[in-house]
């Protein structure tokens, strides 16, 4: 999954601070946040345990219908960028699908992995999450140079993981692409908490519910990422 923003960067903070203000856009951002992890999750539940059956006859039948839904996903990602200040209602319903389709695609993650590997995966993923995401809010040294890196850096997994998947089938380079992985959105998560404020003052006198949905998918581009790639590492002896 890409994290690259549609939405053009400002330089710099706004010399005024309204910490009230902000604190409310903090807070709308990572209540869509929490809202779409919280429907992923429910989608995935139920995918893998109420409705399996179901879910595993649509793969047999249609192993295209997968790929359909991670195109879905992309279209979607794409779309927000473009209509996050021009059509709020557009970008807040366009992350409940995502949220949805992603809760889809991880159903197969909850049902290759065993229940303790996601479990510690999911911890894992969540105190690294908070840890980025808390440097992101309060380091004052900007970050714009790790945001770019790691943008280039998630090129360079996909590009690395498509190769192994079709030429090199090398479990090693796997497990080191996961590593790498985790560093990446790591990152990114820090620096993606960082903008959250450059977005606020960018935006501050429009309608900001569009950019709080944009904002909130960045984020949880960056945990939904760092999840995955954490179980791949410990469920490394799973599969």
């Amino acid at each position: 999954m890409d994290n690259q923003n549609n939405l053009q960067h400002p330089g710099q903070y706004a010399p005024q601070l309204n910490v009230s203000a902000l604190n409310k856009f903090y807070g709308k951002v990572y209540g869509i946040f929490a809202g779409g992890l919280g429907l992923s999750a429910l989608t995935a539940w139920l995918g893998a345990n109420v409705f399996r059956t179901q879910f595993e006859t649509f793969i047999n039948r249609f192993p295209l219908g997968f790929w359909g839904l991670w195109i879905a996903q992309l279209v979607l990602v794409l779309l927000m960028g473009k209509k996050a200040t021009k059509n709020p209602s557009f970008t807040l319903a366009g992350f409940i699908v995502y949220s949805l389709l992603t809760g889809l695609t991880l159903t197969v993650t909850l049902m290759t992995y065993s229940k303790a590997t996601v479990v510690q995966a999911f911890v894992t993923a969540t105190v690294t999450f908070a840890g980025a995401a808390l440097v992101g809010m309060f380091i004052k040294k900007d970050l714009s140079v790790v945001g770019r890196v790691s943008l280039i850096l998630v090129w360079g997994l996909i590009i690395t993981m498509l190769l192994n998947v079709f030429i090199f089938h090398s479990t090693g380079l796997d497990l080191m692409l996961a590593i790498g992985g985790v560093l990446v959105f790591t990152g990114l998560t820090a620096y993606d908490n960082q903008m959250i404020r450059t977005y606020y003052y960018q935006f501050q006198n429009q309608e900001n519910t569009g950019i709080a949905a944009f904002v909130a998918l960045q984020l949880y581009l960056d945990f939904i990422n760092i999840f995955l790639y954490l179980l791949r590492i410990f469920g490394y002896d799973d599969n």
